[in-house]
């Protein structure tokens, strides 16, 4: 391995920042080709000044009450790009494998493919754990149903992906892992009119449209701190994150071709395919806000275009109370979630809602016994068949989970 890597951070008051940073480096294979671009929105508490003597890490520090947003923060990193052979784009709440420099890139050449990205949903690690605790089998990035006009996405692991030796073809991506050439950073900049929601999706789309190809990794490469519960956010600190939202929605709408609002210019689709070209890769269409039954299920793209009755036409929705037996319940001395889970006519997960120990003990007592559902499907791809209840420990995690005809229920 010659090749420099690009490793774009935007961080917001975040105290794994340096760990990140410290992890990153010290789990290289050639540190020395890692050049750093960070975005840092600090506050008085957190520092960089052990990293300030060091070329190959450039900062641009800003006061955290003059951020934007992470959408803003990352166009911020992309300006300190330096023709560097490739880019990771992370998160600065991460952690890595051995050797991972080497690892993703061999991954990226065996491709054959100079226009690849390698993006997904890392598993998760939490700073108080041992590296042994860590969750390290891969995910993907599953798209499963439309929610306001915007995509949900989720991770999903593979059903192969213990006998899995290649990259998997993908059809979103994960702004806090993607890896590809560095050619992307000029080809693709973030637009700094972003803030958060839609992120994913007007990236996924510009990658594509510009003749990007989507892959995800068949094995972990990085992890992922996800809860962050008492940690800052932007929209818990800026009274304005309202307005960028609703400027980012309007962008959002106007990539996708429902609105002519704004002129997005190079922040805009690209040339070499088309939406519709997307659309029928991916199995998401953003006018008729459907989602393809392959896409739902996870299968690898493109989808089956053949199949009409995989398109999901009509949007309807289930709104019912839920009763159950709390007898039938799996109990255990440390709960920390419920999922309330419901499942089409195929056992396939259509929508899923969890309830924390933390916030909400009645449900775990047996005070609350029923609880007012209502979402959206795609008929007549799906239909609501079941419903199930299944108890997350903190020690034991997953236990046995009940499940109910949703005429019985």
């Amino acid at each position: 391995m010659s090749e420099s890597i690009f490793v774009q951070i935007a961080a917001y008051r975040d105290p794994e920042l340096v760990p990140t940073i410290r992890h990153c480096i010290s789990r290289a294979k050639h540190p020395e080709r890692l050049k750093f671009g960070i975005c840092y929105q600090h506050d008085i508490v957190n520092s960089l000044e052990e990293f300030d003597d060091n070329d190959s890490i450039k900062t641009v520090k800003i006061p955290f009450t003059e951020s934007k947003g992470a959408c803003w923060a990352r166009s911020k990193t992309n300006e300190l790009y330096n023709k560097e052979d490739f880019t990771l784009q992370i998160d600065s709440h991460m952690r890595f494998i051995q050797d991972w420099d080497e690892v993703l890139v061999n991954m990226w050449k065996d491709l054959n493919d100079s226009k690849a990205i390698l993006s997904s949903y890392p598993p998760e690690y939490q700073p108080s754990q041992s590296e042994s605790e860590w969750k390290h089998i891969p995910h993907i990035c599953n798209v499963y149903s439309f929610r306001d006009r915007q995509t949900e996405q989720r991770p999903k692991t593979p059903d192969d992906i213990e006998t899995r030796t290649t990259p998997y073809r993908a059809l979103h991506i994960a702004a806090g892992f993607l890896f590809g050439p560095g050619s992307i950073v000029e080809d693709v900049p973030y637009d700094p009119e972003f803030y958060f929601s839609g992120e994913e999706t007007a990236l996924a789309v510009r990658l594509f449209t510009h003749g990007y190809n989507l892959f995800a990794p068949h094995k972990t490469i990085v992890y992922h701190y996800y809860e962050r519960k008492d940690e800052s956010k932007h929209w818990s600190d800026d009274k304005n994150w309202g307005k960028y939202g609703n400027v980012c929605r309007e962008r959002l709408d106007c990539l996708l071709g429902r609105s002519d609002k704004h002129d997005l210019g190079k922040y805009g689709l690209g040339k070499e395919r088309t939406l519709e070209d997307f659309q029928n890769y991916s199995g998401i269409d953003y006018k008729r806000n459907i989602v393809h039954l392959d896409t739902i299920n996870g299968k690898e793209p493109p989808v089956d275009l053949t199949d009409s009755t995989k398109w999901s036409f009509q949007i309807k929705t289930y709104h019912q109370v839920g009763v159950w037996d709390f007898s039938r319940i799996d109990k255990c001395d440390d709960p920390k979630f419920w999922a309330f889970i419901f499942k089409d006519q195929n056992d396939h997960e259509i929508h899923r809602e969890d309830v924390l120990y933390d916030e909400q003990p009645e449900y775990f007592s047996g005070k609350i016994f029923q609880r007012e559902f209502k979402f959206n499907y795609y008929c007549p791809a799906q239909r609501p068949a079941t419903f199930m209840i299944w108890p997350y420990s903190k020690s034991k995690e997953w236990l046995t989970n009940t499940i109910w005809k949703l005429s019985s229920i």
